[in-house]
């Protein structure tokens, strides 16, 4: 591969002797640094340019984007040098450019600073000092040396200086560095000056390879030698005085080389001059040959082991091809072109081992047939190699007219190894029907086409029109030789680009296309385009970088290249004036292929292969897809992925790899081939160990006719805890009271893909709880066995017992408490009513409750103010199990139906006991799960009650805690949090990525990975997911998020000191607004862009503003901020409160509108130039005093 050219035609020896002028002073001569004093003395020359305080500018520092100060020495009216810059004048302009030969210019974009460039600027003199002027944009700027910058220099806004005069110098002294030469002696009347002898160069021009090293003599061993360098045979390095040999880096191709010699009183000598040209060494070497001849076994002349004999002996010919007429042959008729010719035709076999006998290590013979259509039929002549055998026009597939053409492309089709060529198109032999029956499967088995006829003139007009068709072809140039002087009839060749000299590599090289054509013998081509070497078919690319090496030894110049596409359109045209170059070219993308067409200076025509950006695109992944839409933590879920392959190629899958979150989860790798038109899929079982949102990630590898091939899609899944419950089979078999009133129950459930199943039957055996409520008819010893049953398989049984007062003709809590016993529990159903006189919901039945057990798997997150209730309920005794919820200190049992039976003395409400086998039992003194007792709440960002909120736990479902609870809780803990939204992803140019930020009045945490969008900043949202913590910060990995059928709000900050502001403990997360003076601004790489600001407030303390790229303002869509944030300045900010990569708390701003520059307040009555004194107290004092004594005057008349 041809890398990119570096330096090219500069030596790789340290040329510090270059800069050194050749006609250096003679002895007595002197550089000083004299002022000029006015317009009329400023000339182009070299200067230093000095500030009153001294300083002057050094070099352009382009990362820095200012030119560097330095302190040059005064010697009386002179500087020393140190600080030279050349000064260019036009008219009244000049261009500044620095000791390196860089040009300053001001930055764009309305910016303060210093880019590199031509730039012309306007010189002013006041009659004392100098100073230059441009614009940046609309602005006008002067440069200066900033004060507040080291001194440095930097073109700045005249607004700037003039509100901070005293920061900027602007003026300078000019010194002219001038030549100072004392008188010579005279010389010697009569003297003759002898001429320095000349340089004699090894080797003496030509080919060499970089490193080899160029010696420079002469016979005169004490002269000075000097030589220069050049590209292009005009521009030449500066002279520098021989040290050593010298040689050249790799990738120079050309290189023009002076030499002189100055011997001690002699006049330089003359001058000799010698071109080298670079030996390279390519991935491919170049073989020139040629693929159509004819012998006397066709219509040609002179057999065929005269003419592989003759061939063979032409001078650069490295290969020779004869194709005679396939009807021709004996026994013509009896040919296939998949079965071995040299049984049936002697002339066959004397063809093939004619081409053996002349192959060795510097020549190789190819022998093939012409399958040749009279010209009458215009169908044309095709050429055919690295066949067994051969097809003829005569057999029967191929004289009809209407299919003659295409069944012979089915024919080369059997033969995968085989090479074709449209020979000769034209409208003598015929076009191949306007190059019609394009196929992928055609296109592959004709890889080239002849672009000059048996005169050797390229033509490239039918070479245009196939390759627009479609076909994917490189050019030839063959002699189609009847007459003899095989090889050497003209100068016309084709070139194949090959790994070795033989019969296979060439037929390699031919069915890839890696091929050009040309009428000079000689003319060395290696093009790659995004590189890879022509004839490559590529995937369609926004880029167009062409590389291409070019060398004819034996002409002066390449002349005129030229990149052709589609219809013969030239992008891009370049004449190169030297025999040998490298050159790079961009062209616009976008194209179905690019080639190279060379005109050289003596008319003679190159063509390469195109490299082709049309290259089977329809290929890929159809679809990534999961078996289920919930999948839950560690449970195997399947991930397919289907590859399709819409092409005639087939595409070979090296590996499939599934990726999450960018890990490498699992990779296959025996796959075998996507077949061409086909389709092939694979399903990954895969168990994911985290929860929240996770993005997949499935990655084909593998290669289309050896081009290496990537594709890829993505899929994302959220990841929730397994659930504990799945289906609650209600039973109603029993006139079991409320079965009708469970419609919040089934509601909630449904949220979470829950079905609660009303039973009139048996029991089902797929359910994970069985809800059982006070029955009006008495349990079966066969029921009774089910429930057993079903608790010791593991289930879960929640009974609801009710008041005493409700039984009738059975005791329910009697009932029941068959089924405690029999599933072997120790908690029991008291026979009485829960009572409360004072705390209850109506009545006394109607107690109230909000005593939870905090250590309760379904009570540990319940709250004081979530109030459980319980209507026309009995007491629960606990017995050996845990109870959950209990009475208030108001609330007892009674014997409401007085018959008895023992009432509660605990007044405990709800209880759960563990059962041996695994299974659990809950038992409620009332129905707990009724619609009247899980109302929804009047406010979403009100808790549920108590009742909902066990419903809730039992359903597996994340209780509802405020922001702080959850920053607060533990790393991996689920949570579910509400809150609005304090950034969004609705406005582009307003969005974190893959972030969005939550808020409530106790807190803010960032929600990641958020990838809805459309969401407006006060949008309320519910969001589920897990804590975690990244680079400090605290987060919600989503695991579920929904938004809530409520208003819009927007929280709107109010300034908080710096120190408040930026203390993460306490306000992470949290839209934040501060204020203070810049004392520090960042700017990207360009210093077009604000990405950092630090504020400092009235305490001393410090705020970090960040603008992260894509940030933009909402209303003009582009961050100006540099525009109005500057040093010294007051600006308020908001943004969230995020700690950075290093730890450092910062305010992330989501819009650059929020930045928002607070100017001074006025003064009146002042100046800007004269600062406020006392002058204003003693005008006060004296209006004072002249109205008391004009009082006194007038109380003065009034008393006469």
């Amino acid at each position: 591969m041809i890398r990119r050219l570096v330096a090219r035609g500069l030596l790789s020896v340290v040329l510090a002797a270059a800069l050194f002028s050749l006609f250096r002073l003679p002895a007595g001569a002197a550089t000083v640094y004299q002022e000029i004093t006015g317009m009329e003395e400023l000339t182009s020359g070299q200067y230093v340019l000095v500030t009153p305080f001294g300083d002057a500018p050094g070099i352009l520092l382009g990362e820095d984007f200012v030119i560097s100060a330095t302190k040059p020495t005064f010697t009386g009216d002179t500087v020393a040098a140190g600080a030279e810059w050349n000064l260019t004048v036009t008219e009244n302009e000049v261009i500044l450019t620095d000791a390196h030969g860089v040009s300053a210019a001001p930055m764009e974009g309305d910016r303060n600073g210093i880019a590199s460039g031509t730039y012309e600027w306007q010189v002013l003199w006041d009659g004392e000092y100098f100073s230059f002027h441009g614009c940046n944009g609309s602005e006008p700027v002067t440069l200066v040396s900033d004060t507040l910058l080291e001194n440095d220099f930097l073109a700045c806004r005249d607004a700037d200086i003039e509100e901070a005069p005293d920061s900027y110098v602007s003026i300078f002294t000019l010194y002219r560095r001038m030549e100072v030469q004392d008188d010579p002696e005279p010389e010697e009347p009569g003297e003759v000056v002898e001429t320095s002898p000349s340089v004699t160069v090894l080797p003496e021009g030509g080919t060499i390879r970089a490193g080899e090293e160029i010696t420079l003599t002469c016979e005169d061993e004490s002269a000075d030698i000097y030589y220069a360098v050049s590209a292009d045979g005009v521009n030449y390095q500066p002279d520098a005085l021989y040290a050593g040999p010298i040689c050249f880096e790799k990738d120079f191709g050309t290189a023009y080389l002076k030499t002189y010699s100055i011997a001690g009183g002699c006049e330089p000598g003359e001058v000799t001059q010698v071109i080298f040209t670079e030996e390279f060494d390519f991935d491919w070497n170049l073989y020139f040959g040629q693929l159509h001849a004819h012998t006397d076994i066709s219509n040609g002349a002179g057999s065929v082991e005269e003419a592989f004999q003759y061939a063979s002996q032409v001078d650069g010919l490295d290969f020779f091809a004869v194709t005679d007429h396939s009807d021709s042959f004996d026994n013509a008729d009896m040919g296939a072109i998949d079965a071995d010719g040299a049984d049936i035709s002697a002339d066959w076999a004397a063809g093939k081992q004619a081409a053996a006998s002349v192959t060795g290590e510097d020549f190789v013979g190819l022998f093939g047939f012409e399958m040749t259509w009279p010209e009458d039929k215009q169908l044309g002549h095709i050429s055919t190699f690295n066949t067994p055998g051969w097809q003829t026009r005569d057999q029967e597939a191929f004289t009809n007219v209407t299919a003659a053409l295409e069944n012979y492309y089915k024919a080369l089709t059997a033969v995968p190894g085989s090479a074709s060529q449209f020979n000769h198109p034209d409208d003598i032999h015929g076009d191949f029907e306007r190059f019609d029956h394009y196929s992928p499967q055609y296109d592959a088995a004709v890889s080239l086409l002849e672009v000059a006829g048996e005169d050797g003139v390229v033509d490239c007009g039918y070479y245009d029109r196939a390759l627009d068709e479609g076909w994917h072809v490189a050019p030839t140039n063959n002699q189609n030789n009847h007459n003899g002087q095989w090889g050497d009839a003209s100068e016309a060749r084709t070139v194949v680009l090959a790994k070795s000299l033989t019969e296979e590599s060439l037929y390699a090289a031919m069915k890839d296309r890696r091929v050009y054509a040309t009428q000079d013998s000689d003319l060395a081509i290696y093009y790659e385009l995004n590189g890879t070497v022509m004839g490559s078919i590529l995937p369609k690319s926004k880029d167009a970088e062409i590389t291409v090496f070019l060398s004819d030894p034996t002409d002066e110049a390449i002349g005129n290249v030229e990149v052709v596409t589609d219809g013969g359109a030239v992008l891009v045209s370049e004449y190169v004036e030297t025999p040998s170059q490298v050159l790079e070219l961009s062209a616009s993308s976008g194209h179905s292929y690019y080639y190279l067409r060379i005109t050289q200076p003596d008319g003679d025509v190159a063509v390469t292969a195109p490299v082709w950006m049309d290259g089977y695109d329809d290929i890929g992944i159809e679809s990534f897809t999961s078996d289920t839409l919930t999948p839950a933590r560690d449970e195997k879920i399947g991930l397919t992925v289907e590859l399709y392959n819409d092409e005639s190629v087939d595409f070979a899958v090296e590996s499939l790899s599934l990726y999450a979150d960018e890990t490498l989860v699992s990779t296959v790798s025996d796959l075998g081939e996507v077949a061409g038109m086909s389709m092939l899929d694979y399903t990954f079982s895969y168990a994911h160990p985290e929860l929240g949102v996770t993005e997949f990630r499935v990655e084909a590898v593998g290669s289309v006719n050896g081009e290496k091939r990537t594709y890829e899609k993505t899929l994302s899944l959220s990841f929730h805890v397994p659930e504990q419950v799945k289906r609650i089979a209600v039973d109603a078999s029993h006139g079991n009271s409320g079965v009708d009133e469970l419609n919040r129950l089934k509601a909630i459930a449904a949220k979470v893909n829950i079905a609660v199943d009303i039973l009139d039957g048996e029991l089902p055996e797929n359910s994970d709880l069985l809800l059982i409520t006070a029955p009006a008819e008495a349990f079966d010893e066969e029921f009774v066995e089910n429930v057993r049953s079903f608790a010791e398989s593991g289930g879960t049984v929640i009974l609801c017992g009710q008041s005493d007062m409700g039984d009738l003709s059975l005791h329910t809590s009697g009932e029941l408490n068959k089924l405690l016993e029999a599933v072997g529990a120790t908690v029991r159903l008291n026979d009485d009513t829960a009572w409360d006189e004072e705390n209850n919901s109506g009545t006394p039945d109607a107690v109230s409750a909000n005593v939870f057990n905090p250590g309760g798997d379904l009570t540990k997150s319940l709250k004081p103010e979530q109030t459980y209730t319980q209507r026309a309920g009995c007491t629960v005794n606990p017995g050996k199990g845990t109870w959950l919820v209990k009475r208030r200190d108001t609330t007892h049992g009674v014997d409401a139906d007085g018959d008895g039976q023992d009432t509660g003395e605990n007044a405990v409400l709800l209880a759960c006991e563990e059962l041996a086998n695994g299974g659990k039992v809950y038992v409620s003194g009332g129905l707990f799960l009724a619609d009247d007792a899980m109302k929804e709440p009047d406010n979403i960002w009100k808790r549920v009650s108590g009742n909902q909120g066990i419903a809730e736990a039992v359903l597996g479902i994340e209780p509802l805690v405020t922001i702080d609870e959850m920053r607060s809780g533990g790393d991996g803990e689920v949570f579910r949090i509400r809150g609005w939204a304090t950034s969004g992803t609705s406005h582009p140019g307003n969005i974190f990525p893959n972030t969005i930020y939550l808020q409530d009045d106790t807190g803010g945490v960032a929600l990641v990975p958020f990838t809805k969008n459309g969401i407006e900043v006060g949008t309320p949202l519910e969001a589920v997911g897990q804590k975690t913590i990244q680079d400090g910060n605290v987060m919600l990995k989503i695991i579920d998020c929904e938004v809530l059928t409520e208003r819009l709000y927007n929280y709107t900050p109010e300034t908080t000191a710096n120190e408040e502001a930026m203390d993460y403990d306490t306000n992470g997360g949290r839209l934040m607004q501060v204020e203070g003076k810049v004392t520090k601004v960042t700017y990207t790489d360009d210093r077009k862009v604000v990405s950092r600001i630090t504020l400092k407030d009235g305490d001393g303390d410090f705020a970090e503003i960040l603008i992260e790229d894509g940030i933009v303002s909402g209303a003009d869509w582009v961050n100006d901020l540099a525009s109005r944030v500057k040093k010294g300045r007051t600006v308020r900010a908001i943004g969230l409160l995020h700690l950075d990569s290093d730890g450092t708390p910062v305010l992330r701003v989501r819009n650059c509108d929020e930045v928002v520059y607070v100017p001074p307040v006025p003064v009146s009555l002042g100046s800007r130039r004269n600062p406020r004194t006392g002058d204003l107290i003693w005008i006060a004092v004296g209006v004072m005093v002249l109205s008391g004594i004009g009082l006194a005057v007038l109380l003065k008349k009034r008393k006469k």
